[in-house]
């Protein structure tokens, strides 16, 4: 099983609606509203790393309000 933590910045005032937007994808764990460097934080999680890289570049970053991402694999 593959796992990430993603750090989420969207445009100002479109935080709720992308983190509703990111619970509803398949493979997305939670999405919680932070304070902080960014707004969003993501837990993922997919079969293969690849497949995961397809949620991220694929979906989460084609989210209306999405303005950057930092994914960071979980090793252990």
């Amino acid at each position: 099983m593959a796992r990430a933590y993603l750090k989420i910045c969207t445009q100002a005032g479109k935080e709720r609606r992308v983190a509703s937007t990111l619970r509803r994808l398949r493979g997305v764990k939670c999405a919680d509203l932070t304070a902080g460097e960014q707004d969003i934080i993501v837990c993922a999680e997919a079969k293969t790393y690849e497949a995961l890289l397809k949620l991220v570049v694929g979906k989460v970053r084609r989210i209306s309000g999405v303005v950057s991402t930092s994914t960071n694999l979980v090793l252990e």
